[in-house]
């Protein structure tokens, strides 16, 4: 008696080849996905928290290039939060609402109470790209009025670089840009569950609506872009002896913690270091561009990566770049 084998269709391998790509296409689209998708707590390893006061907190971010968000902000920003018994307060909410999640995550670890205020000390998208996350839990948004209206300008130039872009409109589907519903002129103070939280205004070095959130009690400074820890800055229309006369000021406040844009929390000494990097970068491009010299010999004669080993070494360039055009234009004859 022979046996027989069972039958089995055979596959064509024009099939396989019709079915690999899509199978390919559905496992790479799973792996991208945020873990928040699934109802799963973020991927640990990526950021980490810091209490850096009671009460006080500090989202800080591996220095990771983002796939999902805009590439001119593709670092994620420091995010902080500050919880007190009639609800939370977070400072800045970093560059994508994905991140975003992963800061509230850390905020409902800690505490069920709501998110009553989001403060953006200023308008890049490493600020406030996540804001979207907060407004849908009905928190107040603040910033600057000068950070508010360049959010809404970047929400008009975002939306016109995606209609000619689309692998932008790619990377940016599901997040939209919000725009804080309240804003301050030079000075605000929130007082919630018996914490002070003061705002001052401080523009004028790396952006015009520079704002920093002091925390007298708790003796804690955040910076913004104002301040970047063992980071390379961006730097875009700043101005950089403004800048450094803002850090001098902040350096005597009465503060132990300073919260940076990127980086650890530092003291005095590290924001003292950072000082002394735009100071250097002042007095080594200023000097050249008065002799005459090209953008391309000073960046051959001057290069951050020598003398600084800091992360984003992408950044160290175009450090030297901006502070080369601002005192080109300083010193260009007028017509």
């Amino acid at each position: 008696m022979t046996s027989r084998r069972p039958h089995r269709s055979p596959v064509m391998p024009s099939t396989v080849c019709r079915l690999l790509p899509a199978a390919f296409c559905f496992l790479l689209s799973a792996f991208c996905l945020p873990p928040s998708f699934y109802g799963l707590p973020p991927a640990r390893g990526h950021y980490e928290v810091l209490e850096i006061s009671p009460q006080v907190f500090v989202w800080v971010p591996e220095d990771i290039l983002d796939q999902l968000s805009d590439p001119q902000f593709n670092r994620a920003g420091t995010a902080g939060f500050i919880s007190t018994p009639e609800g939370v307060v977070v400072v800045n909410t970093t560059n994508s609402p994905f991140h975003a999640r992963e800061v509230l995550y850390e905020i409902r670890r800690w505490t069920d109470l709501p998110v009553r205020y989001v403060i953006n000390t200023g308008s890049a998208g490493d600020c406030m790209l996540g804001n979207e996350v907060f407004q849908d839990l009905q928190a107040t948004i603040i910033s600057t009025l000068e950070a508010r209206d360049e959010i809404g300008l970047y929400r008009l130039d975002l939306a016109q670089r995606i209609r000619e872009d689309f692998r932008l409109e790619a990377r940016m589907r599901g997040i939209h840009v919000t725009v804080p519903g309240q804003t301050f002129d030079l000075e605000m103070s929130i007082n919630l569950g018996g914490r002070q939280i003061r705002l001052q205004n401080l523009g004028g070095g790396q952006s015009p609506g520079d704002a920093v959130v002091y925390l007298p009690d708790a003796k804690v400074l955040f910076l913004g872009r104002l301040f970047y820890s063992g980071y390379f800055p961006s730097m875009t229309a700043s101005n950089v002896r403004r800048w450094i006369e803002i850090l001098r000021q902040v350096e005597g406040w009465d503060v132990v913690t300073y919260v940076p844009a990127r980086g650890l929390p530092g003291g005095k000494k590290e924001l003292a270091e950072f000082r002394g990097f735009l100071e250097w970068l002042v007095q080594e491009v200023e000097p050249r561009v008065r002799q005459g010299m090209s953008l391309i010999d000073i960046k051959r004669e001057v290069n951050p990566l020598e003398k600084y080993d800091w992360r984003a070494r992408d950044l160290a360039p175009r450090a030297v770049e901006a502070v080369y055009r601002q005192t080109a234009d300083q010193t260009a004859p007028s017509r």
